[in-house]
């Protein structure tokens, strides 16, 4: 009985520090780069040959929301955000005339207490 009651209890020690661990975790370390291509085509730029993308994906078992910021060569954050990316999902952003830097972002999905920077920020503090 007694060893039966300290197995239980080293099980739900266990298990609620991994909870606890999962609350306390940065979700922005789940947000991995995985490739970035200078002067690849974008539909959405008049001249590509000096634009810059990065690719990146969710490596956390958990979906998370993501905000990532891209760089123009005029210094000023392209923004992104993205709701509910699933584990093992991938992502686009690009710069038309970029300098090769992104931040990001990332929360739980769904978790509106947490609040991504606005843009103004964003090119205030970066």
């Amino acid at each position: 009985m007694k060893i039966a009651f300290l197995s239980l209890s080293f099980f739900l020690v266990v298990q609620l520090s991994a909870f606890a661990q999962l609350d306390d975790m940065s979700y922005t370390d789940c947000i991995e780069k995985y490739r970035s291509v200078w002067g690849e085509d974008c539909s959405q730029c008049p001249n590509y040959n000096d634009s810059y993308v990065v690719y990146l994906k969710n490596t956390c078992e958990q979906a998370i929301d993501v905000m990532i910021c891209v760089q123009e060569d005029s210094k000023d954050w392209k923004r992104y955000q993205h709701t509910s990316m699933a584990s093992g999902d991938s992502l686009r952003a690009y710069a038309c005339v970029g300098t090769g830097k992104y931040l990001a972002w990332a929360r739980r999905a769904g978790d509106e207490s947490v609040v991504f920077p606005s843009i103004d920020e964003v090119n205030t503090d970066y």
